[in-house]
């Protein structure tokens, strides 16, 4: 299994296909597996770098880590850096999407395009649009208080039966798969002491001169998010996949990797 350290963390990662260089993330809690049933559509025609992010898989968990989307973004970069890709498309879903777009605006030299699926940059703050962000926050919170009064297994226990799953559970293989996924999770980033930086992306949406799409399912919770990130950057495209929850890529592989591959051939 390949490692690269790129400073505070070595983060685990595996590279397929051939073609111009994707890189696929994935969302909080999740590591490398939640693109399995969407590989074989891209390795064809992408040579796909995909990795498990700081706190996942078997990437670095460490509470004396920072946890935020800047640290995510910089671990991104030294992980392209360390495997020789100066620039590619950036592949995000949910907590990903939003390191996608976040390193898109901070170097936007490293993103050939952006699409983010089940979660945007910009996203709405409060209550401005109808808006999960505020349910998804209390669910945060609710997992860290029991990683502090029970142990990190316990609250990870707990963020696996989360609705949010729902979908990809419906099925023996989309349940084995989702297992497989949130292994390695340890909720160290729940017990983290250490202050987040912050990172406006209000100020950066002049820097996403890329192709953007934001690709989200017709049943998912952060929907409305992702239409309002659609209609702050003028150029983007909006898909919405029918019968879709917030595991697109698990739930339907097919329609994710049709989306994309339409997207990218553009």
């Amino acid at each position: 299994m390949p490692y690269t350290d790129t400073g505070a963390v070595r983060l685990h990662y595996e590279i397929s296909g051939q073609g111009a260089p994707l890189v696929l993330i994935p969302g909080w809690t999740l590591n490398v597996h939640l693109w399995d049933r969407l590989l074989p559509f891209l390795e064809p025609h992408f040579q796909v770098l995909r990795y498990d992010p700081r706190g996942a898989g078997l990437s670095t968990s460490d509470p004396l880590l920072e946890s935020s989307r800047l640290a995510d973004a910089e671990d991104l970069e030294g992980l392209m850096n360390e495997t020789g890709i100066g620039s590619a498309h950036l592949v995000g879903h949910s907590k990903g999407a939003r390191i996608a777009f976040v390193t898109a605006m901070r170097s936007p030299g490293r993103a050939l395009s952006v699409a983010g699926m089940g979660s945007a940059e910009p996203h709405p703050a409060g209550q401005s649009v109808p808006n999960f962000r505020p349910v998804a926050k209390a669910w945060v919170e609710k997992a860290r208080q029991i990683a502090r009064s029970q142990g990190s297994e316990k609250a990870a226990e707990y963020l696996r039966s989360a609705r949010l799953f729902g979908k990809a559970r419906t099925s023996p293989e989309g349940a084995g798969i989702l297992r497989r996924a949130t292994e390695g999770y340890r909720a160290a980033d729940l017990l983290t002491g250490v202050p987040p930086r912050s990172f406006d992306t209000d100020a950066g949406l002049g820097q996403l001169w890329m192709p953007v799409l934001y690709l989200c399912g017709e049943e998912d919770p952060f929907l409305s998010e992702c239409q309002y990130a659609h209609e702050r950057v003028p150029h983007s495209r909006l898909e919405i996949l029918p019968g879709c929850g917030h595991m697109a890529p698990i739930e339907r592989p097919e329609l994710v990797a049709a989306a994309l591959l339409d997207f990218l051939a553009q």
